[in-house]
């Protein structure tokens, strides 16, 4: 792991953006090396700073968060990518590790959480809220046979986003 772990912040609020910047630069270790509010913004800061994380938001105004990650999985694999959402739904975040985000954690967690995820991503974890991780395994273990079932799981990415 780097001595200084470089942060690249995806949130198209500018609010939450400065305050996700706040917190993680909080830390000795990390450091937001750029942030921006869409994903052609990400992608430039990605491509000049090389950083080591990339958190984004699940919901962008032009795009979505598992483009970005589809797009950073495939064209910077030194890049782990942690996904913001607002939605608790298990799928989103089965959605988001399937297209290799590292993490999914909830907009609504407490700050220490964020830190946390940041940390475990970094150890070469994978980092899941714990509501959501406990909805994904209660699946498993009520109806290991039947998981897949959902009619959402069939929707695209884009479709899934609209709905």
């Amino acid at each position: 792991m780097p001595d200084t772990i470089k942060i690249v912040i995806v949130e198209d609020h500018p609010i939450f953006r400065m305050g996700m910047k706040e917190l993680i630069n909080q830390e000795k270790d990390l450091q937001v090396v750029g942030d921006a509010e869409t994903v052609a913004g990400a992608l430039d800061i990605i491509e000049k700073h090389h950083p080591d994380l990339v958190i984004a938001d699940l919901s962008l105004k032009e795009s979505n968060g598992i483009e970005l990650v589809k797009e950073i999985h495939h064209k910077y694999k030194h890049t782990a990518s942690l996904v913001l959402s607002m939605h608790d739904e298990s799928l989103h975040a089965e959605r988001c590790i399937t297209a290799g985000a590292r993490g999914y954690i909830m907009k609504h967690e407490a700050s220490e959480s964020v830190v946390k995820a940041i940390r475990q991503i970094m150890a070469g974890n994978i980092y899941v809220s714990p509501g959501i991780m406990s909805t994904i395994l209660n699946k498993f273990q009520n109806k290991p046979d039947r998981v897949c079932e959902s009619p959402l799981k069939r929707l695209t990415d884009r479709e899934l986003e609209i709905f």
